[in-house]
């Protein structure tokens, strides 16, 4: 294993240590939307690892997933100024990064490491450009929907959806360019 393998491998060992410690403490708290939030995150980061994702993807994506999760229970999309949008760009094309391997690896989408047939140079960059501003997509209907039944839980309008989306997908169309990097510096790996 390389230096750098395991050092994504301590990184992703080391976030899944702290969304364990994370539900637990909330859950000693009796703050339970905090405490199910990351037991959900936790199952999350599991399934990820037992597929074939390359370890710098999954640790950069628990990682940005704990960040995104704390910045939700702490509140800091309200307190810290523009939190909201450094994770909107980093945390859509992380998650698409890596439904792209998962997928790869279910046999669902052909795997860039072996470029021919049926995998187009750009692919990998178009499909996890695509999927991660669809998961931005999804998350503004999910503002949405929580604004509409608490409108004091989360005030956001349009010019925040629509920086949150331009976000999602630049942040995606970057971390499309990283995996089609990572595939040509393992080509038939």
């Amino acid at each position: 294993m390389s230096t750098r393998s395991r050092a994504g491998s301590w990184v992703f060992l080391t976030a899944v240590a702290v969304a364990v410690a994370s539900a637990l403490g909330l859950g000693l708290m009796q703050r339970w939307d905090g405490m199910l939030r990351f037991a959900a995150v936790t199952v999350v980061l599991l399934l990820t690892r037992r597929a074939k994702v390359p370890t710098g993807f999954v640790a950069a994506f628990a990682v940005l997933v704990l960040l995104a999760m704390w910045g939700s229970v702490q509140h800091w999309y309200a307190e810290i100024p523009h939190f909201d949008t450094v994770v909107h760009v980093l945390t859509p094309g992380s998650l698409a990064a890596v439904s792209y391997f998962l997928l790869v690896d279910a046999g669902l989408l052909p795997d860039a490491r072996r470029p021919g047939g049926s995998v187009r140079g750009w692919a990998p960059v178009l499909w996890v450009t695509l999927v991660g501003s669809a998961a931005a997509v999804l998350w503004e209907y999910y503002e949405w929907v929580v604004e509409q039944i608490s409108p004091q839980g989360m005030l956001v309008g349009y010019t925040d959806t629509v920086v949150d989306l331009f976000a999602g997908m630049c942040g995606s169309l970057v971390a499309g360019l990283f995996v089609l990097r990572w595939a040509r510096r393992h080509t038939g790996s």
